[in-house]
């Protein structure tokens, strides 16, 4: 019985991120990767069984994290906007919880987010956005004088702001691979939002 050993496995890992970083999953060449970590393509199968087990090993964990990062933002906009939270407080909240992510696994972030073209997370950025404007629709709620449904014009608002949002983050991790750049990038972003929704909300009452 062949052992496997984790310092081969992490390097398998190391290529295929710098692979999936400069090509999509359908593009990706097995052959690139194990050129890159200095071994036979064979080897790498003895570690995974093929592309998509290598892709899911790099960004399944990361896709966790990330849907349950937005289910708890949800959460706790729902809960801090019901008992009257400051929306610049939940702001705040919202930057730590994004933050934590980013300074975690901003690279995996990057190719789960556009780099998934033919793998079975294609489709995450519309799951992704669908949250997000789950979370919009939630600010605008809360900021009417009255807290309702919202109108087709503000459900429209909410689509707007998030698929902006989603694909500014997606922008930001392309085009950036520094930690700290990235983070004062996304919480930019995210400061924005707030002031879009902020002011939405002002003109709206």
């Amino acid at each position: 019985m062949q052992i496997l050993k984790d310092d081969v496995r992490q390097s398998i890992l190391n290529a295929a991120l710098a692979e999936f970083k400069q090509h999509d999953y359908a593009d990706a060449s097995m052959r690139r990767i194990s050129a890159s970590a200095g071994m036979t393509t064979g080897n790498i199968y003895r570690y995974f069984k093929n592309k998509e087990e290598l892709f899911e090993a790099l960004v399944g964990p990361v896709y966790e994290r990330c849907i349950a990062n937005i289910l708890v933002i949800k959460q706790e906009v729902d809960r801090n906007f019901a008992k009257g939270t400051e929306a610049i407080d939940c702001l705040h909240m919202v930057e730590s919880i994004i933050v934590d992510l980013f300074e975690e696994s901003s690279a995996e972030l990057m190719i789960l987010l556009n780099r998934s073209t033919g793998s079975k997370y294609a489709g995450v950025k519309a799951s992704i956005c669908a949250l997000v404007v789950s979370i919009l629709e939630s600010v605008l709620r809360f900021g009417k004088e009255e807290v309702g449904e919202l109108t087709l014009e503000e459900k429209q608002t909410a689509q707007m702001l998030g698929g902006t949002v989603v694909e500014g983050v997606c922008l930001i991790l392309r085009d950036h691979e520094d930690g700290e750049t990235v983070k004062r990038l996304v919480n930019q972003l995210v400061y924005l939002y707030y002031l879009g929704t902020d002011h939405w909300n002002k003109k709206k009452g």
